[in-house]
């Protein structure tokens, strides 16, 4: 086994219409320090996609004609693209975007095969870094009740990321709150997020996306991570509502780690104040009393063991409620 580091591989799936080209450009249009280099699996025979993206990225391959986890052909043609690309390119980074029917589970599964079979080939300089599935927020509850890839692709994740939350009025609330609770029982491990449009959320998903080593593949690895359990407190400002069921989940997934948590909350739909504690082992998101003519604006603070932060700050962009009256974008934003 060769001894030099293996560069990271981000698998970016999703289902069908998600917007992964749109986010893989987002990305690459936003960031200067890295050599990334993209791999476009494309479902037919003519490289849509991949035009799409090689105007941003500086190198970029396109393996058409199939999906790389269904059809040998296409696998063989993926190891080989691999191959040629970290030898022609050299990057820090190595984004691969699958077809919307892709099976994340066979990709990770083929690369980690041929890895511990050929120690000479590709496999032994690549390493899966992530499995980054985007859920479009306007269709996914409807995909993920009809297609099985569609629920595949979530329970293979490491992080979900929601898009297209700007094309959501308010009559979507319920259905935004169903869809964080579909995706929290298919894969309550997967961290989920969002990232508003603008320069401080397109920073975020930057940095989310791309930076080596920052994220480990929750649902794949198995050796044990140690922690100081070292308590540290987080702050959260946002003047968007928030679902309260989605916060709530969010607190949730923290589990024991989370101490205490106290703050107000801008509740979507809601004229009264909310008011989140999480106090010994109880959680609770209460009303109190009506806004009246103050800023509608959510003001946390948690408190626990290891917090992030940043982390905790894109979780809770994922919270936010649907516009009353989001206007149609140009294009869908994660």
């Amino acid at each position: 086994m060769t001894d030099a580091p293996r560069i990271p591989l981000v698998i970016l799936t999703g289902f069908l219409g998600a917007g992964k080209t749109t986010v893989l450009n987002r990305v690459l249009g936003a960031q200067q320090r890295l050599r990334v280099a993209v791999l476009v699996n494309e479902l037919g025979r003519i490289d849509i996609d991949a035009g799409l993206v090689r105007s941003r990225a500086g190198d970029v391959l396109e393996l058409t004609g199939g999906c790389v986890c269904h059809q040998i052909g296409v696998q063989r043609e993926l190891w080989s693209a691999l191959d040629d690309i970290v030898r022609r390119s050299r990057p820090d980074i190595v984004v691969l975007e699958t077809t919307g029917i892709a099976e994340p589970e066979a990709i990770v599964r083929g690369v980690e095969e041929l890895a511990a079979s050929d120690a000479s080939r590709t496999g032994a300089v690549v390493r899966v870094s992530a499995v980054v599935t985007i859920v479009d927020a306007e269709a996914g509850l409807g995909q993920l009740a009809r297609h099985e890839e569609a629920r595949e692709q979530v329970r293979c994740a490491d992080r979900l990321l929601l898009t297209k939350l700007d094309r959501l009025t308010a009559k979507s609330e319920s259905a935004l709150a169903a869809l964080h609770q579909r995706l929290h029982d298919l894969n309550p491990h997967a961290e989920r997020v969002a990232f508003p449009d603008g320069e401080r959320g397109t920073a975020g998903l930057v940095s989310w996306l791309l930076q080596p080593g920052a994220h480990g593949r929750t649902n794949w690895d198995t050796h044990a991570h140690a922690h100081a359990h070292q308590l540290a407190a987080a702050t959260f400002v946002d003047d968007a509502a928030l679902l309260g069921d989605a916060l709530l989940l969010v607190c949730a997934s923290l589990g024991e780690r989370l101490v205490r948590a106290k703050g107000f909350v801008h509740l979507a739909s809601q004229p009264r104040r909310g008011f989140l504690e999480r106090a010994g082992v109880r959680t609770t998101l209460t009303l109190g009393e009506p806004w009246g003519d103050e800023p509608r604006r959510t003001q946390l603070v948690l408190i626990g063991e290891d917090l992030d932060e940043v982390a905790l700050q894109r979780q809770l962009w994922a919270c936010r409620a649907p516009a009353a009256d989001a206007p149609m974008p140009s294009r869908p934003t994660p």
